[in-house]
């Protein structure tokens, strides 16, 4: 079965994996880059920590298989009544199994000023501009001081705003700086992490004022522009601003109406099987499931749609499909944060713990051991844009 594979993040990794050495498979990993963004991660290369954590060679995670052809390119068109997709390059890929795990890509909606002047972590790239402009900024001498905005109280939101004021903090004593600085953070829901239980996110509100985060609640964003940030009554001066409040589908569906069903958030419909049509999956992000947009969402989803490829090739019946609730891990700061795993809560040093123990297992179920020891241990390495900074 030539089974094709569009995405070289969570979803994509995890069912190319699956099928691995597998008799019968022959297997084509597509991916406009060739290293594997750990997403979790970009808020800490944000702030002072290591690439090496953010940023994986796929090369690295299929060292023995056999049967995975790596492949960097761009798949631009789909034509599924010859069973082929073409890329960039304009080479085809021929499958008998599509699987699409191609993300979701920042949505500003329209927002004026905020494309061209915020920053966002949604890439390696972004987070490294992000993290060389936060330097440089600081570092310029201004006299007054320099108010950061983080838009958006999702867990993107939550981690780059926990870790803004000691990484702040930290740059301005090695350069010997000081010039005062604001951390504050908007929101257009009554707070933060609106899906998730008010018990819970408390906690996370209370840590974040202690950090001295300044919160907005109900507030949406109008406008963006050189100096300040515009709401709906009144403005905040921003000399960053930094936008993770909105995410939406890759816009590649939206080309083929014909094929792909996209609903709420531009998410494509999906039958039992994580079908859009016979024959084409969608995992992750791009999927109309209830836990869409969560990492652990799409290697579930990678997990179950590679279990009825195998089924199906010993002519067994496919199974339904059946959510997977996720267990939230949302740091906030230095060595801190709280984690809501059913009916268990942890906070403080004790859930930055089991996030980090949840890293090194995501690590390991991917990576050979001792790849997967080195990349997490350089999760509490500096990697910074100046050597001052590097100690």
């Amino acid at each position: 079965m030539r089974v094709v594979i569009i995405g070289g993040g969570f979803g994509g990794i995890r069912a190319a994996l699956n099928l691995a050495n597998k008799p019968g498979f022959e297997v084509s990993l597509i991916s406009k880059l060739p290293y594997f963004e750990y997403t979790a991660a970009l808020y800490r290369f944000a702030t002072g920590r290591s690439q090496n954590e953010a940023a994986i060679p796929l090369d690295d995670f299929f060292v023995n298989d056999r049967n995975i052809k790596l492949i960097q390119d761009e798949i631009v068109d789909i034509d599924n009544d010859a069973r082929v997709v073409t890329g960039r390059s304009g080479e085809p890929y021929h499958y008998d199994a599509l699987i699409f795990a191609i993300g979701s890509v920042v949505n500003y909606f329209g927002i004026a000023g905020l494309s061209e002047l915020s920053y966002s972590v949604r890439t390696v790239n972004d987070a490294l501009a992000l993290k060389k402009h936060l330097h440089d900024d600081l570092v310029a001498g201004h006299a007054t001081e320099r108010n950061y905005v983080v838009v958006g109280g999702g867990a993107t939101g939550v981690e780059l705003a926990g870790e803004f004021t000691s990484y702040l903090k930290k740059v301005r004593r090695q350069h010997g700086i000081k010039t005062k600085f604001n951390v504050d953070l908007i929101e257009a829901s009554p707070g933060l992490l609106s899906s998730l239980p008010t018990s819970f996110t408390d906690r996370i509100n209370r840590r974040l004022k202690r950090l001295g985060v300044k919160m907005y609640f109900n507030t949406a964003v109008k406008a963006e522009d050189a100096a300040a940030i515009q709401l709906p009554r009144g403005s905040i001066k921003s000399h960053t601003v930094v936008w993770s409040a909105g995410l939406t589908n890759n816009p590649f569906f939206d080309k083929y109406p014909n094929l792909f069903t996209t609903g709420k958030g531009d998410k494509v419909a999906v039958n039992e099987y994580l079908e859009a049509l016979p024959g084409i999956y969608i995992v992750g992000d791009s999927a109309a499931t209830q836990y869409s947009g969560l990492a652990q969402t799409a290697i579930s989803d990678a997990n179950f749609v590679t279990s009825n490829l195998k089924r199906q090739l010993r002519h067994q019946t496919k199974v339904a499909y059946q959510p997977k609730h996720p267990i939230y891990a949302i740091p906030a700061g230095h060595r801190w944060a709280a984690v809501l795993w059913g009916k268990m809560r942890f906070y403080g040093y004790s859930g930055w713990a089991l996030r980090r123990l949840a890293d090194l297992r995501l690590y390991i179920t991917f990576l050979p051991i001792k790849k997967a020891l080195t990349i997490w241990r350089s999760g509490s390495e500096t990697d910074e844009v100046c050597a001052t900074c590097q100690q």
